[in-house]
């Protein structure tokens, strides 16, 4: 059992190495701690999936970190090969700990894969060979629906569905990308400079896009059930709330079939995932995946190199087609309209319109006039006049209006 002594709060607490693995194959955002290693262990770690698709297929590298670090270290340098009978396909560096096959290729029903990997202080590390589940299993749908989620908080729930006919599938994991366009509310067509001239507002900053991708492991299965059919699963929850929702929402999601041990590997991530495994009192051993090291089989390898047939839908909606009636996304849009106080004179007030407009931190709305024909401008904060705060004007390839 691999285990990092730490200090949390002045109480000393061990946590498993592995909850490091979950946190490099997630992203998830954890809280900060006042926190100190001891006893810590560089262990490599591999993250990839070959697929079905016909593409160039990507494998990362990187090492376990000190909680008290910022995050992991790519692990540069290797040489990585995925071989495939008397097939071998190299992979490049193109991005520290980031690599990439120098062709396109798909995962063939049949045929064995096999992962190796040399590191540059030539330690070579080989996976068992792995093969392509079923493709039988495609998905018939993805439904968004109004709910209300376990904390009683409403919003969209996406749900997907899928069978397989033969009965062959059973263990599944998901995966997601969503995308989705924002308006600014309180976008006009001019901008006012610390001249107090009216200039043309730059282009990109009416209507944006921005897309995010799943950052937890999404997983279930149908041994249970009588048919290998996966009926109103929901894979993403999004508050009414939450910018994603307020104009107009894509989903791209991903099912993958998987090998049983793969899942049980995944399904063993997911659990120390939940925040109270981090500090629980019971530490379980150390959880292999299908990667070691060949010089040394004791050293410790985080990691799964998983062959797996992939299926995906994508879908569109609107938010008044889900939940119109529901309160929605704002950044906070009250009108500022600064005004010249009794002990100011009327070059310090301008400085301090001139500061305002300097900071970036408003946008103007308009000009309001007076009977003594006296303006006062009037902003507000940049992200209602500025979607460019929340995302980019670039208009996805894959976008329907």
């Amino acid at each position: 059992m691999i285990i990092a002594t730490i200090y949390i709060n002045g109480k000393r607490r061990a946590a498993l190495l592995l909850l490091v693995f979950v946190s490099v194959i997630t992203s998830n955002c954890v809280d900060e701690f006042d926190i100190q290693t001891e006893n810590f262990e560089s262990i490599l770690v591999v993250n990839t999936s070959i697929t079905n698709e016909l593409k160039n297929q990507k494998v990362l590298l990187s090492r376990t970190f000190k909680f008290e670090e910022n995050g992991p270290s790519a692990e540069q340098g290797a040489t990585v090969r995925i071989s495939d009978n008397n097939v071998d396909y190299i992979f490049e560096e193109v991005s520290p700990g980031v690599y990439i096959s120098i062709d396109e290729f798909s995962a063939i029903s049949g045929r064995r894969y096999q992962l190796s990997i040399t590191t540059t202080d030539g330690t070579s590390y080989i996976s068992d060979t792995e093969t392509l589940p079923t493709e039988n299993s495609s998905i018939t749908k993805v439904t968004p629906v109004q709910m209300v989620n376990n904390n009683g908080v409403e919003g969209v729930g996406i749900l997907v569905d899928s069978f397989d006919p033969t009965g062959s599938s059973v263990y599944y994991r998901y995966q997601y990308e969503e995308t989705y366009k924002i308006v600014a509310r309180f976008w006009v067509p001019v901008d006012l400079t610390t001249s107090f001239e009216f200039v043309d507002r730059p282009d990109g900053q009416e209507i944006c896009f921005n897309s995010r991708a799943s950052n937890s492991i999404i997983i279930t299965d149908t041994r249970s059930q009588e048919e290998d059919r996966v009926n109103d699963f929901l894979i993403r929850f999004i508050e009414a709330e939450d910018i994603s929702v307020a104009e107009r929402y894509s989903i791209l999601v991903r099912q993958i079939v998987q090998s049983r041990e793969a899942y049980g590997f995944y399904q063993t991530l997911s659990n120390f995932s939940e925040s109270e495994s981090l500090f629980s009192q019971v530490q379980p051993g150390f959880v292999s995946g299908n990667i070691i090291s060949e010089k040394n089989r004791n050293e410790r390898v985080l990691g799964f190199f998983e062959v797996a047939a992939v299926s995906q839908e994508r879908i569109f909606f609107d938010r008044e087609d889900i939940i119109n009636d529901l309160p929605r996304f704002s950044p906070g849009c009250d009108r500022i309209a600064p005004a010249q106080s009794a002990s100011e004179s009327l070059e310090e007030f301008e400085r301090r319109l001139q500061d305002l407009i300097r900071s970036g931190n408003v946008k103007f709305l308009e000009e309001q006039r007076g009977e003594q024909d006296e303006g006062t401008f009037v902003f507000v904060p940049r992200g209602c006049g500025d979607c460019s705060v929340f995302g980019s004007s670039a208009v996805p390839s894959f976008w329907v209006d």
